[in-house]
């Protein structure tokens, strides 16, 4: 008699389970979105309109939404672009770009900055957010 009892709660809890699963798919967690949701929604917001939160606290910060990359380009992702953007250490910075934090350097090793092996790291984060922000585009 424990046995059937004890089957039938185990059946119905994998029922609950498998429903919970079904009901909610699963958004892969990539390590890109996993940046993006650390170091970018606060300014460009969780669907990357450039809604974030900092909007309300750090003043003349007009974030662009990311979701028009590839439409403002012809309809072509403007990878490079975005990869130098994010990684911030291209070009000599203007007033503007201050208001975005360089992520080539920021997301450096601490104690092995700008060593091989940490500029590997660094390139692999950055590819992996460039291609997050690619998925947001609006088809």
């Amino acid at each position: 008699m424990k046995r059937i009892i004890l089957t039938r709660t185990l059946v119905g809890v994998a029922a609950i389970v498998a429903i919970q699963f079904a009901a909610k798919p699963a958004i892969a967690e990539t390590p890109g979105k996993a940046d993006y949701d650390q170091n970018c929604a606060s300014c460009h917001g969780t669907d990357g309109k450039g809604n974030g939160s900092a909007l309300y606290t750090i003043p003349g910060v007009h974030p662009p939404d990311l979701t028009l990359l590839s439409k403002n380009n012809g309809g072509t992702f403007p990878r490079e672009d975005v990869t130098n953007a994010v990684d911030g250490r291209k070009k000599i910075p203007s007033h503007e770009r201050l208001n975005m934090p360089f992520w080539g350097v920021t997301m450096q090793s601490e104690g092995k900055e700008f060593t091989p092996e940490s500029e590997a790291k660094v390139k692999q984060r950055i590819a992996d957010l460039v291609s997050y922000i690619e998925s947001l585009q609006q088809k």
